[in-house]
């Protein structure tokens, strides 16, 4: 037999659970919701911030049309491995939060990151494993708010990544080298 505080305790322990489980419940469902019409759109893994507004996506494919209005505050989008980059490159264009852009070992070319510097927050770029050439640097310089970009085992050569550190002396370059 509990006594009247064990029973008072228990109670108050309920009521609190069921508090909890209900003021949990609304935004859990909401985020669930969010992730089953990201999905739809094409991403596969989604995450969210506290407030439950998305940060970042991962695509096995295309970005779907639509999406930037699906995710206002989206700031990390991985397109590794997508077929037909240009498409969801263009829809990212309307994102303005957008940070970070990763498109390694997709098909990107070199007339597609004329789109990037249209993504006005772009401020990480990895392109590791394309088929970029010289013939993107001065799109690259143009991107304003570009801090570090990731170019390991593209065709771009030494003299026109020195020509990306003149036009861009802040700009980290990893998986670059130097021109001799």
């Amino acid at each position: 037999m509990l006594d009247r505080r064990s029973l008072l305790v228990c109670i108050f322990s309920l009521i609190g659970s069921l508090a909890i489980s209900y003021g949990f419940s609304e935004p859990f469902q909401k985020r669930r919701a969010k992730q089953r019409q990201l999905k739809s759109l094409g991403a596969f893994a989604v995450a969210f911030d506290a407030n439950g507004s998305v940060t970042s996506a991962r695509f096995r494919d295309l970005v779907a049309p639509g999406f930037s209005d699906a995710c206002g505050q989206l700031q990390v989008v991985d397109l590794k491995g997508a077929v037909g980059i240009r498409k969801s490159l263009q829809e990212l264009t309307r994102l303005k939060s957008l940070r970070m852009v990763i498109v390694s070992v997709s098909d990107v070319r070199d007339e597609d990151i004329q789109l990037l510097p249209k993504i006005a927050g772009l401020r990480h770029l990895w392109m590791t494993n394309t088929h970029l050439t010289d013939q993107c640097v001065d799109d690259l310089a143009r991107i304003d708010r570009l801090e570090i970009v990731k170019l390991d085992g593209t065709a771009i050569s030494a003299e026109a990544i020195e020509r990306l550190r003149l036009l861009k002396p802040k700009l980290k370059i990893e998986g670059a080298t130097r021109a001799e």
